[in-house]
């Protein structure tokens, strides 16, 4: 090798520390799920990929890095044809270990990606974005194992960025705006529970009951509803424009999506601190309420608690219970991952994860018990029984339209 293309050679080595900027997406890739608001705390709690190869993937990736750069050092210090020949076989193997690292967290992204897009909430259809990014890595491969040149390894570098800045923009604009139009349903609920409330004031104020903390409360939560719905507004508007990117979410133009996608950020900053504070009002409407309200209860003892009607029961707690309904939807979250659950009659199963599983089409029974469990039923015909054989502290909270009876035994 002549000296001139050793010197070449030597600056495209140099030049290798680009690709430390290239894997500073690592350290915040998940960063941007951690945003606002609520809904999407954060995406990678739904990422449905096994911890084990995301761990192998990130030590190869954090050793070829270290590798790389004692062979950096190495060359620095002597730059002969053999600290060259090192430091370009360290910057391919770096180069493989940091496309298959990329590429395991984008088929993460992926898959989550296309659970949001099944629940009718997505901004765009991002999940087919993301398998033709992966395939384009795949396909680097081989120009890494083949690149000899400067001009070679720095034509892959400028690739790997580009199809990661595709990816985190795209993927950051398709996060928060799913997130948004969530923010829609919230709103929809909000309003009727709102005129729920205001039903419940009445029938308490025409049985004698003072409500004046209770409309204070009411007022204050409508004030809450109606800043998200301003915040919602604007932040409709700006994904109505969506700057930077084309219709389909591909971005077009780096600097006005990241304008875009700070202030859209920042709008959905406003409305998680909004969301949180309806939320706390309600928690105080509800506590209010469960004072004169029948289908609130707590079970802190021996006893056995019966319900029925139509609508929604929440069960909570140290529990022991039976359940049938029809045409309903079974959500069971637990928590000590001790629960023993047998369900009869269902149409899907689905295994959310964090110890959750929705059973939809819910037309039968259910058993459960355990230690700590929360359990949600929405549906018509609700029967359900509570037995509690201890002391230990559990609450029963009914939603539903028509309470025939709740009573102890």
């Amino acid at each position: 090798m002549n000296e001139k293309k050793n010197t070449l050679m030597i600056a495209a080595f140099a030049k290798a520390t680009v690709i430390m900027l290239l894997l500073g997406l690592f350290a915040p890739v998940l960063a941007y799920a951690a945003t606002p608001p609520e809904q999407y705390k954060t995406v990678q709690e739904q990422y449905q990929i096994s911890q084990e190869r995301v761990r192998d993937a990130q030590q190869s990736y954090q050793d070829s890095k270290e590798k790389f750069l004692d062979a950096k050092a190495c060359l620095e210090d002597s730059r002969t044809s053999g600290t060259i020949f090192d430091l370009k076989n360290a910057t391919r193997v770096f180069l493989l270990h940091t496309i298959d690292y990329i590429i395991i967290r984008l088929e993460a992204m992926e898959d989550s990606a296309i659970k949001a897009e099944g629940c009718g909430f997505a901004q765009f259809e991002i999940s087919d974005n993301i398998g033709v990014y992966i395939d384009q890595l795949e396909e680097l491969k081989d120009d890494v194992e083949a690149a000899e040149t400067r001009e070679e390894f720095q034509a892959i570098f400028n690739e790997i960025r580009d199809i990661w800045q595709h990816a985190n923009l795209e993927s950051r604009y398709f996060i928060l705006g799913t997130a948004n139009n969530r923010v829609d349903s919230f709103l929809e609920r909000g309003e009727s529970i709102s005129d729920r409330i205001k039903a419940e004031i009445e029938r308490l104020a025409d049985a004698g009951v003072d409500t004046t903390e209770l409309e204070r409360l009411q007022d204050e939560y409508n004030y809450a509803l109606k800043d998200v719905e301003n915040s919602y507004n604007k932040a409709t508007q700006l994904f109505d424009e969506h700057n930077g990117f084309d219709d389909n979410g591909v971005f077009d133009d780096a600097e006005d999506a990241r304008e875009f996608l700070d202030e859209a950020s920042g709008l959905m900053g406003e409305t998680q601190q909004q969301l949180r504070d309806g939320n706390s009002v309600l928690r105080e409407i509800f506590s209010e309420l469960k004072e004169h309200r029948p289908g609130s209860a707590d079970l802190s003892g021996t006893g056995k608690l019966i319900a029925s009607g139509d609508g929604k029961a929440t069960m909570s707690g140290d529990m022991e219970a039976k359940i049938s309904a029809r045409g309903g939807i079974l959500t069971i979250t637990d928590y000590d991952g001790n629960a023993e659950v047998d369900v009869t009659g269902y149409g899907t199963k689905e295994d959310i994860g964090d110890g959750v599983v929705r059973y939809s089409g819910f037309d039968g029974t259910a058993g459960i018990s355990g230690s700590s469990v929360t359990v949600v039923i929405l549906g018509d015909d609700i029967e359900l029984t509570q037995v509690k054989e201890n002391a230990h502290p559990s609450r029963v909270f009914t939603d539903m339209a028509a309470v025939i009876y709740f009573i102890w035994q």
